[in-house]
């Protein structure tokens, strides 16, 4: 089962925020919220691109060539997750009574 740990949660939410962004946009964006390393920002974004969460591609200018991150369609998979950890903590049941209460929500 994938799952998503705060960190990578908290940098997917920036991610979709932003849209686009080199680690420096993103490492910007999450440092006025945030006492984050820039490190720990890269790691971050490598990690959510490898699970494909994330779409990379390569930027070329002054400096050298950087990486260039955007969000892919993701709401299929973030559902799945989610109800795939739901049913591992609460069963059948527990999805009945989700379904409820979605339900009132409509």
């Amino acid at each position: 089962m994938l799952m998503l740990g705060p960190l990578e949660r908290e940098v997917l939410s920036c991610m979709n925020e932003i849209k686009e962004g080199t680690v420096r946009d993103v490492y910007r964006h999450m440092k006025r919220e945030k006492n984050i390393a820039y490190t720990t920002v890269s790691t971050t974004l490598e990690r959510l691109y490898e699970k494909d969460f994330l779409n990379r591609g390569e930027d070329t200018g002054r400096g050298g060539t950087r990486y260039v991150y955007s969000v892919r369609d993701i709401k299929p998979k973030i559902a799945k997750m989610f109800v795939d950890e739901f049913m591992s903590m609460f069963g059948k049941s527990g999805m009945s009574a989700l379904h409820e209460e979605i339900n009132k929500h409509e």
